[in-house]
């Protein structure tokens, strides 16, 4: 079986790799095969919002990196307490697979975040949105403030904007800042 990451590019702030079929009621979901003509390593629309991902895709690892680099930024910007909703990206793993989910911060504590689920897991039913979590430092892949007009982080999001839709890419590049 192939390696595949499956991202939620922007669920509490924004992204595409085919959960389509069976998958029953707490399985993951069948990644679809690649479309006629593309690569096997193309990303593959799940559904709204999801796509999964090959393992070790450079743009998503190189994204992820400068997340973590830029972490100590996300704490400057929390303690700031500037109007926005705060959002982490952490793999989920359940039932065998794993995906890459935003949680919605309602706090930092005793060094994790503590928050709630922002999107409904697609690998099974373990977990739900709104779901109560918390996240190490440690595990954090991606970082996002999102204020309604302005985002900052969601270096995944960035990463993955070759692969939305054309106006949505658009309207996102212009809300990034550094």
């Amino acid at each position: 079986m192939r390696s595949v990451l499956i991202g939620l590019a922007l669920a509490a702030g924004a992204g595409a790799f085919g959960f389509f079929g069976a998958g029953g009621p707490d399985r993951p979901m069948a990644i679809p095969e690649a479309a006629p003509g593309m690569s096997e390593d193309a990303p593959r629309p799940i559904k709204e919002n999801i796509v999964a991902y090959r393992v070790g895709d450079v743009s998503i690892e190189n994204a992820r990196q400068m997340a973590v680099e830029t972490l100590p930024r996300f704490h400057e910007l929390i303690a700031a307490d500037m109007p926005a909703t705060y959002t982490v990206k952490f793999p989920l793993t359940q039932n065998g697979a794993t995906e890459h989910i935003w949680m919605q911060l309602d706090g930092y504590r005793n060094g994790r975040f503590v928050g709630r689920l922002a999107n409904e897991p697609v690998n099974g039913r373990r977990y739900r949105m709104g779901d109560r979590m918390e996240v190490a430092d440690a595990e954090v892949e991606d970082w996002m403030v999102n204020t309604g007009s302005q985002m900052y982080g969601g270096y995944t999001v960035r990463a993955m904007l070759k692969d939305m839709p054309q106006d949505q890419a658009d309207k996102l590049r212009t809300m990034f800042r550094d």
